[in-house]
């Protein structure tokens, strides 16, 4: 996973929205930090792991130590 997606992931789970996760990125000057670049990292990421929506993605980043909630 990128730094980027790393921090996505990190805040979605932290209960932050794809929008607010976008904010958060712009606040701090992280780029690529555009809504849609959140929606696409997170299809990426759906993809790569083959989850079939975000909770599944979640629960196999989960179980594979790459989300510690």
């Amino acid at each position: 996973m990128t730094r980027v997606q790393r921090l996505i992931v990190k805040k979605m789970a932290d209960g932050y929205s794809q929008s607010e996760v976008s904010e958060y990125l712009k606040h701090r000057g992280i780029v690529p930090n555009s809504l849609s670049t959140v929606e696409k990292e997170l299809m990426k990421l759906k993809k790569e792991f083959r989850a079939l929506s975000l909770v599944h993605l979640f629960v196999i980043l989960m179980r594979k130590g790459h989300l510690k909630v």
